[in-house]
């Protein structure tokens, strides 16, 4: 197939916010898009209407812009606001419904699909008698024997009803999964699935298929827990006699038990990463939860090098752990490797963009999460500092021998020319020899010092804090301190 032609689709729906899992689907379909110079469409599934919440579609489309991987074609963001682009609309399926019932008709006529008239109160009979008979569940086909004739009438005459599929009750469906190599599934195993409920709406197996069709869907890359549907749907591609694409289901994110990841766990919603992680290395963490590069390589810096080593030929089959603790180490890397001010913007930090190329890189060393920055700043951007005067006093000293060195420093710090000031080295260098001179030591003197500047018993290097803070507001802390003590 030629990879102008590769057209990939991420469908989820809008039932909730967009789980990471969901993130993860469509972050694999991004990438083989762009790797394969194919297009990447988002298209809404929202044939369940009573699960479908409010707002969803919303934070679907503006996670996926959140995280700079925006679709081509489908549902999107326009002008700011949601709309759809592309030759093969619409692109949500509430919109698309004759088109469904059109083609569950076809399946009728040709006897590839038939009525169920059958009752929900017959149908949790039939599960309770399955289940106490320790039976699989499944329809019985009760309704598959009755006449082409007989079906029409009592459809015409308005009787509730869905559309079930006719599967062959001999033989096997194989498929070669492009993630899982060959897979079989016997007919006998699979239940003639319902494929337009009562209500007018189709299911998920037919809008999808129908779906997939009409828009030149090459490679549906999905979750493995649509694995047992596959049969299913290569069946309805079969009656329609249309073109299957390939398929790539994607191994389970599980929980540190090895269960399959849920709310009870902790944070599953993919927006709410983003308070707390810059979006590449989430993405960075979660291209790794199935996919192995099979180099030593983890920590990649933009979505450019993903696109480059990402194969789905090296998509695991077995479930990938969800381990915050290497997401928290792969966000140290992005954060320190980010230009500050586009940090600084991203974590909301209350300081100027000059302010976050100057104090940004004294603390980066110590924060693991974007919400770890605002505080760690704090006392940089602050105009006054409150904290106890007895943290000023080094461990083993004493007020007055603090206060002594504190006023000693002072007059020498503020004769210091601009180079020193301009540089933590030079001032470092300097300092460290006055204080040799007078045969103290570095703790007596600088203990205070680093406190006067932050407030805190556990800062960045005193000499990087006074450079930024510069020799006005870095001597008034100084003086300040003398004050308290």
């Amino acid at each position: 197939m030629p990879v102008e032609l590769i057209r990939v689709r991420f469908a989820p729906s809008p039932t909730g916010r967009l789980h990471i899992g969901g993130l993860r689907a469509a972050l694999y379909n991004y990438l083989f898009a762009k790797k394969h110079g194919g297009t990447f469409i988002l298209r809404i599934e929202d044939t369940d209407q009573q699960r479908s919440v409010p707002g969803g579609v919303e934070d679907i489309v503006n996670t996926l812009y959140a995280y700079g991987i925006p679709p081509d074609e489908g549902v999107l963001l326009e002008g700011g606001k949601i709309g759809e682009r592309g030759a093969h609309g619409p692109y949500v399926q509430s919109k698309r419904l004759t088109t469904y019932r059109e083609a569950a008709a076809k399946l009728v006529e040709q006897g590839s699909a038939y009525p169920c008239f059958c009752t929900p109160e017959r149908l949790a009979a039939l599960r309770t008698s399955q289940e106490q008979q320790h039976l699989p569940p499944g329809y019985d086909g009760t309704c598959r024997t009755i006449t082409p004739a007989d079906a029409a009438a009592r459809v015409a005459a308005g009787e509730a009803h869905v559309i079930r599929f006719r599967t062959p009750r001999e033989g096997a469906t194989q498929a070669n999964d492009l993630v899982r190599g060959d897979v079989l599934f016997r007919h006998a195993t699979i239940e003639d699935t319902v494929l337009m409920k009562t209500d007018g709406f189709p299911t998920y197996h037919l809008a999808n298929v129908v779906d997939d069709h009409a828009m030149q869907i090459t490679h549906v890359i999905r979750g493995e827990e649509w694995l047992p549907s596959l049969p299913l749907h290569l069946l309805l591609y079969a009656a329609f006699s249309w073109e299957a694409p390939a398929f790539a289901h994607l191994p389970l994110i599980l929980n540190t038990n090895r269960k399959k990841l849920s709310k009870r766990d902790g944070t599953t919603a993919a927006a709410d990463y983003l308070a707390d992680y810059l979006p590449m290395a989430t993405l960075n963490f979660i291209a790794l939860l199935g996919w192995n590069p099979k180099t030593e390589q983890e920590y990649y810096v933009s979505l450019d090098e993903l696109v480059r080593d990402f194969d789905l030929a090296k998509v695991n089959k077995a479930g990938a752990i969800f381990d915050t603790k290497k997401l928290v180490h792969l966000n140290k890397l992005h954060m320190r490797a980010a230009d500050p001010v586009r940090l600084a913007h991203i974590a909301k930090l209350t300081c100027t963009d000059d302010e976050a190329k100057k104090y940004l890189p004294l603390v980066i060393e110590r924060a693991e999460r974007l919400v770890d920055l605002q505080p760690a700043v704090a006392f940089l951007t602050a105009e006054d500092l409150t904290y106890d005067a007895t943290l000023l006093i080094p461990k083993k000293g004493i007020t007055e021998r603090t206060k002594e060195v504190l006023l000693a420093i002072i007059p020498w710090l503020n004769e210091r020319p601009a180079g020193e000031w301009g540089s933590a080295d030079s001032l470092r260098t300097t300092t460290l020899a006055w204080i040799a001179e007078r045969d103290w030591t570095n703790q007596e003197v600088l203990w205070p010092v680093r406190v006067a500047l932050s407030g805190a018993a556990a800062s960045p290097d005193v000499f990087d804090i006074a450079v930024a803070l510069g020799k006005e507001r870095a001597m008034q802390r100084v003086q300040k301190a003398v004050e308290l003590l």
